[in-house]
């Protein structure tokens, strides 16, 4: 019997869609699919073998042509559109694939705030799943409008056995950083945006001893104002910036904690799982998003000032060796339990069994 085919479109390959697509084409091969991925535009660095490259960085309609002639003839049961600009391109692609279900996963919210996608998906996508990567991306979605029915969390995967073959030991991430010897490391990872409020992870160090040092690993527009901040703080010593770093997540163990300030605009957090599976302990802001990550057992700072930032790290500093390795243990559950490649693996293959018959699209 011939394996059951699925398509995975997204945009490029930008960090960190070249991982989570790597991740879903794993997800869905354990759930007894073979896989395809299109990426619209050009490789950013070095590509990934198992992947197509349109190299179209504009126009839709040139998108939409050239994803007709890779896909003529597959015989899709499944269809995954990262992000919005594949959504448009996979919807008017569709005679190209006939009777599969077309899945929509937004990464962000807002994806449909704006009038015109709402419209859109009432006269030529109405029977679209829609999926979030969190409850409340799903829950953002219902509320402009999407059938309950039509909507369902996938959230982003993570091959577990990949990233612990990556990780590297504690010191050897720590000399690759720099990290001054005998520090407490706190790390931020990701992009120095307004959006992750890198800010508030600096002004929170201030009310720390002088053993605790940050370093962000991430680049961003907010990087100079950063770096003047801390010398208005007088912590210049003590806060250090990384850069963009190729494969971060594989510096993981090298912090004592990790500082995740992000607002409430944060669907996710990658960081947050990767914390999980190296043991280290996250402190972070209770919003929603990064909430559906680390769970009712997180150290959340209860509101959006330095010093209640201050608070959370020192709870987390004050933690005992037997608690830490508690803390540790359950959160590396709850990641493999919950965001494992396994785990995605299992809601793919909820989506595709003989209930799901009669979802949007099914043959």
């Amino acid at each position: 019997m011939t394996q059951p085919r699925a398509l995975q479109i997204c945009p490029n390959d930008h960090p960190p869609f070249l991982d989570l697509c790597r991740n879903h084409a794993a997800a869905l091969e354990q759930a007894g699919m073979e896989v395809d991925t299109i990426y619209l535009g050009a490789p950013r660095g070095e590509r990934w073998n198992d992947a197509t490259y349109l190299g179209i960085e504009r126009g839709a309609h040139r998108m939409t042509a050239r994803l007709r002639e890779a896909v003529a003839d597959r015989g899709y049961r499944l269809v995954l559109a990262h992000r919005y600009r594949a959504h448009q391109v996979a919807t008017r692609a569709r005679a190209s694939f006939p009777g599969a279900t077309l899945v929509t996963v937004a990464h962000e919210f807002g994806m449909l705030a704006r009038w015109r996608r709402r419209w859109r998906r009432r006269l030529f996508a109405n029977d679209v799943l829609w999926a979030g990567v969190s409850e409340a991306v799903a829950d953002e979605m219902r509320r402009y409008g999407v059938p309950a029915a039509h909507t369902l969390v996938l959230p982003n995967p993570v091959d577990v056995a990949r990233f612990d073959a990556s990780l590297l030991p504690r010191e050897t991430a720590r000399e690759c950083l720099e990290a001054p010897a005998g520090a407490r490391l706190i790390g931020v990872v990701g992009r120095l945006h307004p959006k992750k409020r890198p800010h508030l992870a600096l002004e929170g160090l201030a009310g720390l001893d002088e053993e605790f040092h940050l370093t962000f690993v991430g680049d961003g527009a907010l990087r100079g104002a950063l770096e003047s901040l801390a010398t208005q703080l007088g912590m210049a010593g003590r806060v250090h910036f990384a850069g963009n770093v190729a494969e971060a997540s594989r510096y993981a163990a090298a912090f004592d904690a990790i500082v995740v300030a992000s607002t409430r605009d944060e669907a996710f957090g990658m960081a947050l799982l990767e914390s999980m599976l190296a043991g280290v302990p996250a402190v972070c802001a209770d919003v929603p998003g990064p909430r559906s990550v680390l769970g009712p057992e997180g150290l959340y700072f209860v509101d959006d000032t330095p010093a209640s930032v201050t608070a959370a790290l020192k709870r987390c500093a004050a933690l005992l060796p037997r608690e830490r390795a508690a803390l540790s243990e359950m959160q590396r559950r709850r990641a493999v339990e919950l965001f494992s490649v396994e785990a995605v693996a299992a809601r793919y293959r909820t989506l595709l069994s003989t209930d799901a018959a009669h979802l949007p699209g099914a043959s």
